[in-house]
């Protein structure tokens, strides 16, 4: 409609020559449209690549996450077990202890029990 009246108004005040150059403005202003046109179609392109991009990013975040989850759960297993583990030592360490001394004391019993008859004698 806007075209219509340009063209309405050019063609009264000057003529032929004034038609041609609205026209050519015209033809300037559809071009320029044209090329916004185009660089809206070009930027959604760019946001929907975008937006694929995200999406596989969050997924690689997500198996991120739940790998370093996993890794938390695994130490924390691995620190308990470590303390059952210094805890058995502990304990493996004292009735070694225990038994030491036991086959000390039936050892001087033994030698004392073969060393008594020889004194006799």
């Amino acid at each position: 409609m806007m075209s219509e009246q340009i063209f309405q108004r050019a063609i009264l005040e000057a003529g032929r020559g004034q038609v041609v150059n609205t026209v050519e403005e015209i033809q300037e202003r559809h071009d320029a449209v044209k090329e916004i046109e185009k660089k809206l179609l070009d930027l959604h392109q760019i946001y929907l690549d975008m937006a694929v991009l995200v999406d596989a990013q969050g997924e690689i975040l997500d198996n991120i996450e739940s790998q370093v989850n996993n890794a938390v759960d695994h130490v924390q297993r691995g620190t308990t077990a470590l303390q059952n583990a210094k805890k058995l030592q502990k304990n493996s360490r004292k009735w070694m202890c225990i038994a030491i001394v036991i086959l000390l004391i039936i050892v001087a019993i033994i030698v004392v029990g073969v060393l008594k008859p020889w004194k006799s004698s």
